[in-house]
């Protein structure tokens, strides 16, 4: 369908204001670019969190194609609810002749308005938080703590802070290693005068061993020094690694708070300036709107010719459909061969009937195929008809005219005798798989199950009741 728009009536009205239609027209639209384009950068950054949050990873081309969808989808339903909710307020009084049709009209447009009010409020939301987020884009991050930087230098620190009492500890261990050594040698030369009970040998010998404990002590007491001292250094060392960690949070913090305060800046401009490109659509759509009325040009919608007929879309699927059950149908036709139809459907037997009265057949005659001559759809005349399925009896004058052999049994059993022995033979089926079901259970579980016991015994009843069925038909019979 096409809009067709009448010549201005009011041309002082329309010279005056008509040359403005394609500016404004064209700021609604970059006004209504704006929203989307924020709006569509929040619906990504909450599509990202909430994927990202659930541990699942997902493209972000197929993210950004989903998020700008989605501000198609409200800024397209913002534009095309924003005329029937604003021209009732520029053009008045419409159907005031047909009170049934004002009526709808009222309808129509408080509801349109209602719909604008929440598409707008969600574009107006969605474009305050995408806003935010191309503020946060726009602002430069600050850089994460340089801890990993101190934590090496407070290591190399630390190998050059122990290293000299580590190396006075070796020092004095192999002082100590030594004198005893020495020590130790000197007393073995007085062992065995010692061992002799020479009194003056057992005194130097013992002089000698107190001097090795004297200079364990001694060894000790260094040692306690050095630790001692290396203690105090690698606390100073700790308190000036500390003092560095803080600073260096403390300026990433500052950092981050101006960043922050300049993120919200530039955020709040970004949502100043959507906000005002909603509003201008909304002020310039209404301009639109008041120029054309003033202008009095009338618009015309002219439907084309395939608007009374079914969609694209329907049409596709009915040849679709149309062929696929050709196809089948011919598929069937060449598998299984043609027949005709049946005179009679098969019988419905329903699933609540009771069990203890013998579910109902349908009277109906012999199955048989159709015959072309008893066919209603089929009309034929004499000419094309065909001939009969037997041929009448003909006499001659020297023959004796034929005479048709009486039987004393029917040629076929009667309707109701078939479907006993079918309903019998079903049965009988259904008795002999629930009887295997049985053998296999008490194989392997030792039992046979109640659902499959009462199963049999059901079936067992309905196999003697239709046996009995059975043979009453074919008495009758």
């Amino acid at each position: 369908m096409r809009l067709l728009k009448s010549i201005p009536k009011n041309r002082e009205f329309y010279n005056e204001h008509g040359r403005n239609l394609r500016a404004f027209a064209l700021i609604a639209n970059i006004g209504q670019l704006l929203s989307a384009a924020s709006l569509s950068l929040a619906v990504y950054t909450l599509l990202s969190d909430a994927i990202a949050g659930r541990g699942l990873t997902l493209a972000s081309t197929i993210i950004a194609t989903a998020a700008v969808l989605v501000g198609i989808f409200i800024e397209l339903a913002n534009r095309m609810l924003a005329r029937p909710a604003i021209r009732p307020a520029v053009v008045r009084n419409q159907f005031a002749d047909d009170p049934e049709q004002r009526k709808r009209h009222r309808l129509l447009t408080r509801f349109s308005r209602l719909g604008l009010v929440v598409v707008g409020s969600l574009s107006f939301g969605l474009s305050y938080m995408g806003s935010m987020d191309a503020g946060e884009l726009i602002t430069d991050q600050p850089p994460a703590p340089a801890l990993d930087s101190l934590a090496l230098v407070f290591q190399a620190d630390t190998a050059a802070l122990l290293a000299p009492y580590r190396i006075r500890a070796q020092a004095a261990n192999e002082e100590f290693t030594a004198t005893a050594a020495a020590k130790e040698k000197a007393a073995q030369d007085y062992a065995g005068c010692a061992a002799r009970g020479n009194g003056w040998c057992k005194k130097k010998q013992r002089a000698i061993l107190a001097e090795i404990d004297a200079a364990r002590a001694a060894y000790n007491a260094t040692l306690a020094t050095i630790a001692t001292e290396r203690g105090k250094a690698l606390a100073q060392a700790i308190k000036s690694r500390d003092a560095a960690n803080n600073e260096e949070r403390q300026r990433v913090a500052e950092l981050t708070m101006e960043a922050e305060t300049k993120s919200k800046s530039n955020g709040y401009i970004f949502a100043v300036v959507t906000a005002s490109g909603q509003l201008v659509f909304y002020l310039m759509f209404y301009l639109i709107l008041q120029i054309t009325a003033g202008s009095e040009i009338e618009e015309e919608l002219q439907p084309n010719e395939f608007n009374n007929l079914p969609s694209v879309t329907a049409d596709l699927k009915a040849l679709i459909s149309h062929r696929v059950e050709r196809g089948a149908r011919r598929l069937i036709a060449r598998t299984f061969g043609e027949r005709d139809r049946l005179e009679a459907p098969l019988p419905y037997v329903s699933l609540y009937q009771e069990e203890a009265t013998p579910p109902p057949v349908i009277a109906k005659r012999e199955p048989r195929f159709y015959q072309r001559s008893e066919d209603p759809a089929t009309h034929e005349t004499t000419a094309t008809a065909p001939r009969a399925l037997y041929s009448t009896p003909t006499t001659h004058g020297t023959h004796e005219p034929h005479t048709a052999t009486v039987h004393t049994k029917a040629p076929y059993m009667s309707a109701d005798l078939r479907e006993a022995k079918q309903r019998l033979k079903q049965y009988k089926k259904r008795l002999g798989e629930h009887k295997q079901k049985a053998i296999a259970q008490e194989r392997k579980y030792g039992e046979v199950k109640t659902r499959t016991a009462d199963a049999i015994t059901n079936n067992l009843e309905k196999v003697e009741q239709w046996k009995q069925r059975v043979k009453a038909l074919s008495n009758e019979g």
